[in-house]
C-alpha cells in the first residue's frame, strides 16, 4: 500500500483526524486539568487557545501534508525545496516530529492497556465488584502481566492500521468517534440527575480568577490544545497527505475542532459534577479516571452497565488516537525505506512495545508533562513556521483554496504568521522559564 492511498470523502478525513484528536487528552487529561486549575479558569483560556490557535494549526498541518503529498518525514524537506532551498533542515525537523509522535504513543499505550483492563473488568464484574478501586487499579498497573496488556493494546491498533487508510483507519474512526460522543452524552445526562451535582456545574462555570491570571494556566491550556488536537507536526500532516484535492481543508478543520471541543466539554460536564455529587477528591490527578470514577459508578443504580459504557467510550477514543500516532511512524518508515505497510506496522509495533515496557511504565505523568508543555508545542510551532513563513505564499493559498467553494481570504497567512506563531513562541518561552 502506498502513500497515494486516500480517504474516500471529506468525512473520512474529518473522522480520522477527529479520532486522532479525541482521546485520553479529552476524557482523562482535560477534566484533570480543569480540576487542577480552577474550573472555568482553565476552560476559558482553553477555548480561546482552541479557537484562535487550534483552528489555524489544524488548517496549517493538513495543508502542508496535502501540499507536499507526504508525512512529516518528507513534508518539511519538500517545503524548503519548494522555496528553492536545501531540504536537510526540514528533513531533520520532520523526523523530530515523528520521534515525538512515537514518544506520545508509547506513553499512550500504557494507559490504553489500563483502559482495556477496565473495559473487560467492568463487563465481567471484577472492576465493579472490587471494594477498593485504588487497590484494583494498583493490581492492574503493577508490573505483573503488564507486558501482555501492552502487547494487546498495540495489536488492537495495528489491526486497523495494517488494513490501510480507507478500509482500516477511516472505517474504524467513522464508527468510533460518533459512538464516543453519544456514549459520553448519555452518561453526562445521567450525572445531571445526581444529588449535589449542581456544585460541579457551578465550579465549571465560575472561574477562580487567581488561576485565570496565572501564566501556568495559559501554558497548560496551550499544551492541552496541541495535545488534544494532535498538533505536533505529524498526525494531521499525515492525514492531510491522504486528503484528496477536492476535499475542503477549511471546512474539515472547522469540523475537527468542533468535534474535539464537544468531546472535551461533555467529558468535563460528566466527570466534574459526578465528583462533586459523591464528595470525591477533585484534585486526585491522573487517578481521577481509574479510581475516582469507578467508585462513583458503584454508588448509582445500574452502575456496572454505566461503568462499562464509560470505559467503552474511553476505549474507542484512546484507540483512534493511538492509531493516529502510530500511523505517523508507519508512514515515515514506508516513505523512507519503501517497505510494505505490513512490515512498517510490524516494526513500529515492536519498537513501541519495547520502549513502552522499558521507559514509560514508571513515570507516565512525567512523560505527559514533557509532551504537553515542551515537545508538542515545539513541533506545532515548527510546523507553523514551515507553512506560514517558509512555504511560498501563493502555493499555500492555492492549496487551501482547492476544494473550498468560496474565495479564501488572505487573512490565513498573516494569522498563521503573527498570531499563531507569535502566541505560541510567547507562551513557550514562559513554559521554558517556568514563570
Amino acid at each position: 500500500m502506498s502513500i497515494k492511498d486516500s480517504f474516500s470523502s471529506k468525512w473520512g478525513l474529518i473522522f480520522a483526524a477527529a479520532g486522532s484528536a479525541i482521546g485520553l487528552g479529552n476524557i482523562w487529561l482535560f477534566p484533570y486539568r480543569v480540576a487542577e486549575r480552577g474550573g472555568a479558569a482553565f476552560v476559558l483560556p482553553y477555548v480561546v487557545c482552541l479557537l484562535v490557535l487550534g483552528l489555524i494549526g489544524v488548517i496549517g498541518e493538513i495543508t502542508i501534508g496535502r501540499l507536499t503529498g507526504a508525512g512529516p518525514g518528507s513534508a518539511f524537506e519538500k517545503t524548503l525545496q519548494l522555496h528553492g532551498k536545501n531540504g536537510k533542515t526540514g528533513l531533520a525537523f520532520g523526523w523530530v516530529c515523528v520521534f515525538v509522535a512515537l514518544v506520545q504513543a508509547i506513553g499512550y499505550i500504557l494507559v490504553f492497556s489500563w483502559v482495556i483492563r477496565f473495559v473487560l473488568g467492568s463487563l465481567t464484574g471484577p472492576a465493579f465488584a472490587s471494594p477498593d478501586s485504588s487497590q484494583y487499579f494498583g493490581i492492574i498497573s503493577a508490573n505483573t502481566n503488564v507486558l501482555f496488556w501492552i502487547v494487546a493494546g498495540v495489536l488492537v491498533a495495528a489491526v486497523s492500521i495494517v488494513r490501510g487508510v480507507e478500509k482500516g483507519i477511516e472505517k474504524c474512526c467513522t464508527f468510533m468517534i460518533p459512538a464516543v460522543i453519544i456514549l459520553l452524552l448519555i452518561l453526562a445526562i445521567r450525572v445531571a440527575f445526581l444529588p449535589n451535582s449542581a456544585a460541579g456545574y457551578k465550579y465549571l462555570l465560575e472561574p477562580n480568577w487567581n488561576y485565570l491570571f496565572d501564566a501556568r494556566t495559559w501554558m497548560l491550556s496551550l499544551g492541552q490544545v496541541f495535545y488534544s488536537l494532535s498538533l505536533r507536526g505529524s498526525t494531521m500532516v499525515v492525514y492531510g497527505s491522504y486528503a484528496k484535492k477536492t476535499q475542503d481543508v477549511l471546512s474539515s478543520a472547522k469540523h475537527i475542532v468542533i468535534l474535539d471541543t464537544i468531546a472535551s466539554l461533555i467529558a468535563a460536564f460528566l466527570i466534574i459534577p459526578a465528583v462533586f455529587a459523591f464528595g470525591k477528591n477533585l484534585n486526585s490527578g491522573p487517578s481521577l479516571l481509574f479510581i475516582t470514577i469507578p467508585d462513583i459508578f458503584k454508588g448509582v443504580p445500574l452502575g456496572q452497565i454505566l461503568m462499562f459504557i464509560f470505559f467503552l467510550a474511553v476505549f474507542f477514543a484512546a484507540l483512534t488516537s493511538l492509531i493516529g500516532m502510530l500511523e505517523v511512524v508507519v508512514e515515515a518508515l514506508q516513505d523512507k525505506f519503501k517497505i510494505s505497510r505490513l512490515w512498517a506496522v510490524t516494526s513500529t509495533s515492536i519498537v513501541a512495545i519495547t520502549l513502552c515496557r522499558i521507559f514509560v511504565a514508571g513515570n507516565i505523568k512525567g512523560v505527559i508533562d514533557l509532551l504537553s508543555l515542551h515537545l508538542i508545542p515545539l513541533c506545532a510551532l515548527g510546523s507553523g513556521i514551515f507553512l506560514f513563513w517558509i512555504a511560498p505564499k501563493h502555493l499555500v493559498l492555492q492549496e487551501i483554496q482547492s476544494g473550498h467553494p468560496k474565495p479564501v481570504g488572505k487573512w490565513i497567512i498573516p494569522t498563521g504568521r503573527y498570531i499563531f506563531c507569535g502566541i505560541v513562541i510567547f507562551i513557550y518561552i514562559l513554559s521554558i522559564s517556568h514563570v
